[in-house]
């Protein structure tokens, strides 16, 4: 089986000089091609990302693109049987776990798609890290379970035949696009919730807005996306470059 990790990135360097070299050793064991879908950095991302992925397609266009957008232009280029849709600052604790896993559940042809638990890293995660990811994974787990779909971006795992039936993610949605593709592909096939499987996320976006903000725009957009086929939010902010953690 084929995997094709697409991780889409702009101005993230460090996450990239962190993460990349680690999936480079997977390749020895793994049928694995890596490609970055760059958004126009300007701090080195692309120099970077060229030395240990398969492929780096960085946007031309001069509009700002939505991160649908981006995912959707790295999967243009994946030759693989299975897409794994990871952020850039996206850390898998055990990728041999991480595959192995991955490999053992897709062996039913049923599931089409499927996602895992999102936490922060332990030695970063406070109190509230742990209990907002907590509560988000248990919706997504029984949105899943319920056959209704559900899944955050920073980790899907998507056949490459299903998502290109569906036509990829809504590149209109600048947010919530990630629950939009879970919610279509169910309607296609079996998803899959992977309770043994953890990544961490970047925390910079929760450390700079707040979870009360954070957590308020995640409840907005997923009802105007179920309600009015669009997002609350016009825009998704930039954070900023990533700094090593």
């Amino acid at each position: 089986m084929k995997f094709s990790l697409i991780i889409p990135a702009k101005n993230e360097k460090a996450n990239l000089a962190s993460n990349l070299p680690r999936w480079q050793a997977a390749k020895k064991k793994w049928q694995l091609e890596m490609i970055v879908a760059d958004g126009a950095s300007t701090d080195g991302s692309i120099e970077l990302a060229k030395k240990y992925a398969d492929q780096v397609v960085v946007k031309t266009k001069k509009e700002r693109e939505t991160i649908g957008e981006g995912r959707n232009r790295g999967a243009a280029v994946a030759t693989g049987e299975l897409f794994i849709f990871l952020d850039a600052g996206v850390v898998v604790p055990d990728i041999t776990k991480f595959l192995t896993l991955i490999s053992q559940v897709f062996g039913d042809t049923k599931i089409i798609a499927g996602t895992g638990r999102v936490e922060i890293e332990p030695r970063l995660a406070t109190a509230a890290d742990k209990l907002v990811h907590n509560v988000s994974n248990l919706i997504i787990r029984t949105f899943i379970a319920l056959g209704w779909g559900g899944g955050k971006g920073e980790f899907q795992i998507v056949r490459s035949a299903f998502f290109r039936k569906i036509g990829g993610y809504n590149e209109k949605l600048p947010v919530a696009e990630d629950n939009d593709l879970m919610r279509r592909l169910a309607k296609l096939g079996r998803l899959h919730f992977f309770n043994e499987l953890v990544v961490y996320d970047d925390p910079r976006r929760y450390r700079k807005l707040g979870y009360p903000k954070v957590v308020s725009l995640w409840i907005l957009n997923q009802l105007w996306v179920w309600l009015f086929k669009r997002s609350f939010s016009r825009s998704w902010d930039r954070i900023g470059p990533s700094a090593p953690r």
